[in-house]
């Protein structure tokens, strides 16, 4: 599942941020560690040889199994480029490098490689809480219910069976959306009673659902916990996650929204942005079209 860690760098202490974690997963998984710069299309000789001077200085810290490169041309799009040349990538990278903190998410670098890379990609935001980089020892899931958003399982169980980390599978029953169906009227009171019989049925089927998946992955010997959650989604992952303080977060870049949902707007990017763990966004794969 994990041929290749690729870490795309631009010479700043900000995108080498990326290089524990990349480590820790090659190290773990036996991949390949892959470090790449872009320079720009028109530079001369010696930007590109400096480029290659610095990848190899890195390298020289970051053991025997590395491969590097440097390409030419726009960031995004050899970052994207390379990743579909090699052998089961994952690429590790932060949310911004050389154009410091006020670069986000959306519209950045990492937006792009998100977007069109089709493989994982395991964001670092700068400026997290210095913990024990690259030890991953717990592991949040956020899941909807949906076929979309249990496409980042399989990465999950695979990281938390390699570093013997525990997973945590996270759904939220949005409830206020149920009771936000409550008007004054007259018949408030016997709504009010089936609104809570509907919400109560929602949270034990989310409760099912994931009592299901978790002893499925029990019994495949990996540790997991379930947690059902109520409210808003948004607010309850951002609180779990800053409550239980995972190590990584991995999710669907969208889940029951459906392939319509980007990742600006939606509960990955405020997970991303305001949490406090990496993250890693695994795109579903596109459905075929049928004719």
């Amino acid at each position: 599942m994990f041929g290749t860690v690729l870490v795309p760098l631009d010479g700043s202490e900000l995108a080498e941020a990326a290089l524990p974690y990349a480590k820790a997963i090659a190290e773990k998984t036996g991949a390949v560690l892959h470090l790449v710069r872009v320079v720009p299309i028109d530079a001369p000789p010696d930007e590109a040889a400096e480029a290659r001077e610095y990848l190899s200085r890195l390298a020289g810290r970051l053991g025997d199994r590395v491969q590097l490169s440097v390409r030419y041309g726009h960031p995004a799009a050899e970052i994207i480029d390379l990743a579909q040349e090699l052998a089961d990538p994952i690429i590790v990278m932060t949310t911004h490098g050389r154009g410091g903190l006020g670069r986000w998410l959306y519209g950045s670098v990492a937006d792009r490689v998100v977007r069109g890379a089709g493989v994982p990609v395991l964001l670092i935001r700068s400026g997290l809480p210095q913990r024990a980089l690259g030890e991953v020892r717990s592991i949040m899931v956020p899941l909807d219910g949906s076929p979309l958003a249990e496409a980042a399982l399989p990465y999950a169980v695979e990281l938390a069976r390699r570093f013997d980390a525990e997973l945590h599978l996270v759904r939220v029953v949005e409830t206020p959306e149920v009771y936000a169906l409550l008007g004054t009227h007259a018949q408030a009171a016997a709504s009010g009673e089936v609104l809570a019989e509907i919400a109560q049925q929602m949270i034990d089927d989310a409760s099912n659902y994931l009592n299901e998946l978790a002893e499925r992955l029990r019994a495949e010997g990996v540790r997991v916990e379930s947690h059902v959650l109520e409210g808003l989604a948004i607010e309850q992952l951002l609180a779990f996650e800053r409550e239980r303080q995972p190590d990584l977060v991995v999710m669907a870049t969208h889940g029951r929204g459906g392939l319509s949902r980007v990742i600006f707007g939606s509960v990955a990017e405020h997970v991303l942005r305001e949490g406090n763990a990496p993250v890693m966004l695994v795109r579903p794969a596109e459905p075929e079209k049928k004719d």
